[in-house]
C-alpha cells in the first residue's frame, strides 16, 4: 500500500472496513455515520500511507483512528446537543420587527431555492421529516421507499444545506424545530 497499490489497500478495507462499521455503529447507533466514519478513517489512511509506522501494529493504528472519530463524533453531537437545548430553553424573542421579519424572509427564500436545487425526491422526503414531521418508517411507507432510502435522503439534504449555508445551520434547525420558518 505504502507504494500507492490499490490492491492492497482493498484488502485492507476488506479485512477491516465491516469490522470497522460494526464497531463504530455500536456506538453510533446511525449507519450513516458509521459509513462515514470508516471512509473518513480509509481516506486518511490513503492520505498518511507514506507515513504508517510499519513496526506498529495495523489493526491497533486503524482502531485506534475509528475509536478517536467515534469519540470525537460524539463530543460534536454532545455540544450540538447542548446548544439547541440553550437555543430551545432560552427566551429568544424573534419579534415582530421589520429587521427581523425581513431577515427570517430572507432566509426562509434561501432555503426554499436550495431546496429546488435538490432532486424531487429528495426535497419531498426533507419536507416530511422536518416540516410535516414525520418518522423515518413513516415517510418510507407514505413513499413506498425504503427507511435506508429515506435516511439517506434526509442526510444527503442536510449536509447540501449546512454546506451551503454554513454557519446559519444551527439557528435554522432552531427556527425548523420551533415551526419559525415556514419555507418549503
Amino acid at each position: 500500500m505504502k507504494r500507492g497499490d490499490m490492491k492492497a489497500f482493498q484488502e485492507l478495507f476488506v479485512t477491516y472496513g465491516e469490522k470497522l462499521y460494526e464497531f463504530s455503529f455500536s456506538y453510533l447507533k446511525d449507519s450513516f455515520v458509521a459509513e462515514e466514519i470508516v471512509q473518513d478513517v480509509f481516506l486518511r489512511i490513503w492520505e498518511i500511507k507514506d507515513d504508517i509506522d510499519e513496526d506498529r501494529s495495523f489493526k491497533s493504528f486503524i482502531y485506534q483512528m475509528t475509536v478517536n472519530k467515534v469519540f470525537n463524533h460524539m463530543k460534536h453531537q454532545v455540544v450540538r446537543q447542548k446548544y439547541e437545548k440553550y437555543l430551545l430553553n432560552s427566551d429568544h424573542s424573534f419579534g415582530d420587527s421589520p429587521e427581523a421579519q425581513l431577515q427570517l424572509s430572507e432566509l426562509d427564500q434561501r432555503i426554499r431555492a436550495l431546496l429546488q436545487k435538490i432532486p424531487e425526491q429528495q426535497r419531498n422526503v426533507f419536507k416530511l421529516s422536518r416540516i410535516e414531521g414525520l418518522s423515518n418508517p413513516e415517510i418510507a411507507d407514505k413513499l413506498n421507499l425504503s427507511i435506508r432510502t429515506v435516511e439517506n435522503q434526509i442526510y444527503r439534504t442536510t449536509k447540501f444545506l449546512k454546506e451551503h449555508l454554513k454557519g446559519e445551520y444551527l439557528f435554522i434547525l432552531f427556527c425548523f424545530c420551533n415551526g419559525i420558518l415556514g419555507c418549503c
